[in-house]
């Protein structure tokens, strides 16, 4: 049972560590994780200035490219890992940026630009919880496969709140409950869970994370934004059954 902040702390350097440890066993020189940017972001990005409504949705009047491009302001990604989608986002008109907390995927994230020659993407490495980034600054706030190994949440969720420009918009995953992965977790204390010993990827093992009960609990975490909405992609393609909760909303305007 996690009875004081040191036992937070502890986990939380811990779970920052296995990260580190876990980019350090690419290829040296490598560039690390994914190569493409992630499906779910770039349907949220391309179809953001598009009406939600079934109609609507197709009503584009020729102007489809222009809709699914041609963005500005500022774009942070917290837990890059990889550029992948820090370019892509950068091609659709936002400067970007990446907060990391492995020093390993900074440097190797910062070496992929210089060898790119890109200019309007910076890098810093992140000891959470604290956005180093003035208020009212980014238009778009978004973290895949991430933001739930931050075991202060609450702070951090806070701090993207602080963060986002009124009217601006995030996107977070969170595993569901039906992934292939919640049958190698062991809980801690309320929401705080650990990778087991017996988790198939083994570079996972023993790191903490949080994890919402349902969908409901996720949408209620999120609470404090406005128009917030959870959805689920799912996939059976690979061993895994992948299984994905998307938290989205926008700060009130």
């Amino acid at each position: 049972m996690v009875k004081e902040y040191s036992d937070i702390k502890n986990m939380q350097n811990t779970s920052n560590q296995i990260w580190d440890d876990l980019y350090c066993s690419y290829e040296e020189g490598k560039p690390v994780g994914i190569a493409y940017p992630t499906e779910a972001l770039v349907i949220f990005i391309s179809t953001q200035r598009k009406p939600q409504s079934l109609k609507g949705y197709f009503e584009d009047n020729e102007k489809e490219y222009s809709l699914r491009n041609f963005f500005s302001g500022n774009a942070l990604e917290i837990g890059f890992g990889s550029i992948a989608n820090l370019k892509m986002v950068r091609e659709k008109g936002y400067k970007c940026f990446g907060l990391e907390v492995s020093k390993e995927a900074v440097k190797r994230g910062e070496r992929a630009i210089g060898d790119l020659g890109l200019k309007d993407i910076e890098l810093s490495y992140w000891q959470p919880n604290k956005i180093p980034f003035p208020d009212n600054y980014f238009q778009l706030i978004y973290g895949l496969q991430c933001i739930y190994y931050n075991l202060e949440l609450d702070k951090v969720i806070d701090e993207v709140y602080r963060a986002l420009a009124p009217k601006g918009i995030f996107l977070f995953s969170f595993f569901s409950s039906s992934h292939t992965y919640m049958n190698f977790i062991e809980k801690v204390s309320g929401n705080i869970c650990r990778w087991s010993d017996n988790h198939p990827n083994t570079r996972l093992r023993g790191a903490y994370f949080i994890q919402p009960e349902s969908k409901a609990q996720l949408a209620k975490i999120f609470g404090k934004f406005n128009e917030v909405k959870v959805f689920t992609t799912e996939s059976n393609q690979t061993p895994l059954f992948e299984s994905w909760w998307y938290v989205t909303g926008s700060k009130h305007g």
